[in-house]
Order: structure tokens, then C-alpha cells, then sequence
């Protein structure tokens, strides 16, 4: 089919990241957004040459704004080009499809998807041409929708580097409270703990509770159209830990109910698939104790390429007022870990190989 021109509504980082990946093979893009400098800096980021006459017929138009924007940007897109295909991205389904069935004639060239990838930090100046690669991107057609304009979409995708997954918008809708509006809510809860606490204690803060609430940095603006649109959702999910939280608070005294919660948690940790759906991956850790100065991890790094390992991973731990740090490397093949462990043994570094 060949896609040869796109333009993308709203220039933020999904919009933006897309706008890359799609214009590094070669597909014509033209940035657009109701913020004129945000559209001029995207353009620039992507394609900062192209020029489009005002008859000009693009074969995608990818609407890229907040769920509030979403039904005014499509039926002005749908006025200006009634020939193209058009495509959002949002995290909610059910509601933009009803949006675009009240428009006549949308239907068929519309298809609902969601690619499943993101960053928390926002904005066209944090975009990546290589956000969706490898990642997996919902589509969600509707019976109305013409099979050419499914094919562009998953066409998309593909030039972006995602994994199409198909699935209806109930379905999908109910699968996003699971796995990321119910989290987003959690990890925001867990970090605004903080504010009723002690500041001094934060400087004792590591690695996991950094992981638990990374996500806390998002978008208050965005999120919350997001949330409030799938609120029925999400509160089912609420409901259930709520109650798993009711039965913890009861009997966490008792060691063994302790324990069976933590084991709960590693039975459904274990339950995420790897990369495209396979198994998860099973690392090989190197911890590293490392001098507290500049040019430390310049050095593994270095080291690790002369070794010609391949690292997966790495996290790095510091304790303020300490010395040393902590750098962990995630490696897949036992053998190369094997094998840079004895490296860096050798390199002077103090390496502890562990599965866990």
C-alpha cells in the first residue's frame, strides 16, 4: 500500500515520536497543533524541510491530542481532508469511538489504536524515534471500519516498529484499568505519602520505591481526562485492593500471612510475558562496588565493551554519606556473565555474580 504522507495532530511526545519514526523512513510529515510554537519545534525535530500545498491529499491523519480535544480535532481533520484515513492514539477507546460514529461518513476511515509506550517526562523536546519499537500497539477497529483503512494503520505500526495487537474497545478499556490507570493511581498515591512525612527520611530513599513511583512524574493535566474517562473501570480494580488491603492490614502481624503475600506477588510477577509476548526474560546480575567519583561508571561501561558482553540492564545504587555505590548489570547469558565476571575480577573491580 506505501505510506507516503502523514500529518499528526498535536505535537507532544507521542505525536512527536511518531513523527520521527515515521519520517526516518522516508514518509512525508507535517506537524500540527493548536500551540504554534510547539507545532514549529516538532516540524523542526521532524521533518523540517517538507512543505504541503493547501490541496494536498495525506494518506493517515494521526490525531494526537488529550481526550478533551479529541472530538473538535478530528471533525475539523475530517473537514479539511475527507479523503484520508484517520487514527488516534488514546488510552481510552469506548468514548472516541462514539465520538466519531455522531460524525456521518467518519466511520469507515477511522480506527481507534493505543500504542503501548511512553515516557513520564511530556512535550515534543522529549520525543524518540524508537519509543515504539518492539512495543506493543492496540488497534481497535470498529465494525464499520473499511478494510484499507485497518491495513494503513497496521502499516503504521510496523514503519514505527510496534507489535499490533488487535482487540475491542470494551475490552481494551478494561484491560487499561488492569495494567496502567489503576498503577498510575497507586504510584501517584504511594509518592504523595511523602508530604505527611518526615523530610529528613528521604535521603533514605532507593531503588525500589524510585521504580514503585516513577510514574508519578506524569501528566496531571492528561491523566486526569484520562482517569475520569475509564473511572468505571478503574474503580472495579480499586474495589479488589481495596479489600486485598482490608484483609492485609487485618492479619499482617502473622509471619506466614506475610510471607504468602510476598510470594503472591512473585506468582504474578512471574505472569509478565517477555518481549512480543514471550516468556520473561530470566537475568544473570552483576553487582559492582564502585568509588564514589567521576569517571566510575565511564569505566565498567568501557570495560564491559572490551569484554564484548552485551548488557540488558543496569541500575545504580548510592547511599548518601557513603563512599561506594552499588551497579548492577542485567545480563541474559549466563556464560557471557560468567565470562565478564572473570573480566572485571581481573580489571580490579569488585564483582558479586548473583541469578536474583
Amino acid at each position: 500500500m506505501g505510506l507516503s504522507s502523514v500529518k499528526i495532530v498535536g505535537s507532544g511526545l507521542i505525536g512527536t515520536s511518531i513523527g520521527l519514526a515515521l519520517s526516518h523512513k522516508n514518509v512525508a510529515v507535517l506537524m500540527s497543533d493548536s500551540n504554534l510554537s510547539s507545532a514549529s519545534l516538532a516540524q523542526s525535530l521532524v521533518d523540517p524541510n517538507r512543505n504541503f500545498n493547501d490541496t494536498h491529499v495525506f494518506d493517515l491523519v494521526i490525531i494526537a491530542v488529550p481526550p478533551s480535544s479529541f472530538s473538535s480535532a478530528i471533525s475539523k481533520e475530517f473537514e479539511l481532508n475527507p479523503l484520508s484515513t484517520f487514527v488516534d492514539i488514546l488510552s481510552i477507546k469506548t468514548k472516541p469511538q462514539v465520538e466519531v460514529e455522531s460524525i456521518p461518513g467518519l466511520s469507515e476511515r477511522f480506527v481507534g489504536s493505543h500504542p503501548m509506550a511512553g515516557r513520564e517526562v511530556s512535550g515534543a523536546q522529549s520525543a524518540r524515534g524508537d519509543l515504539f519499537i518492539g512495543r506493543s500497539w492496540i488497534v481497535c477497529p470498529s465494525s464499520h471500519a473499511s478494510e484499507k483503512s485497518v491495513e494503513l494503520v497496521k502499516e503504521l505500526i510496523h514503519i514505527c516498529g510496534g507489535v499490533t495487537v488487535m482487540m475491542g474497545s470494551v475490552e481494551h478499556d478494561q484491560a487499561m484499568a488492569l495494567v496502567s490507570h489503576a498503577p498510575q493511581v497507586l504510584a501517584s498515591l504511594v509518592a504523595s505519602t511523602l508530604k505527611d512525612h518526615n523530610p529528613q527520611w528521604f535521603d533514605l530513599i532507593g531503588q525500589g520505591f524510585r521504580d514503585l513511583t516513577r510514574i508519578a512524574d506524569s501528566d496531571a493535566q492528561l491523566w486526569s481526562e484520562i482517569l475520569s474517562e475509564n473511572a468505571r473501570n478503574i474503580r472495579e480494580i480499586l474495589a479488589a485492593l481495596r479489600t486485598n488491603i482490608e484483609i492485609i492490614e487485618e492479619k499482617l502481624g502473622d509471619q506466614r500471612f506475610a510471607q504468602e503475600i510476598i510470594q503472591a506477588g512473585n506468582t504474578g510477577r512471574a505472569l509478565i510475558p517477555g518481549k512480543h509476548g514471550g516468556a520473561a526474560s530470566k537475568y544473570i546480575y552483576l553487582h559492582i562496588v564502585i568509588d564514589d567519583k567521576a569517571g566510575q561508571l565511564a569505566a565498567i561501561f568501557n570495560d564491559c565493551a572490551s569484554a564484548d558482553v552485551n548488557i540488558e540492564d543496569v541500575a545504580i545504587e548510592h547511599t548518601p554519606g557513603q563512599n561506594t555505590g552499588l551497579v548492577t548489570l542485567s545480563i541474559l547469558d549466563a556464560k557471557k556473565a560468567a565470562l565478564l565476571e572473570e573480566f572485571l575480577t581481573k580489571q580490579g573491580w569488585k564483582v558479586h555474580l548473583t541469578s536474583k
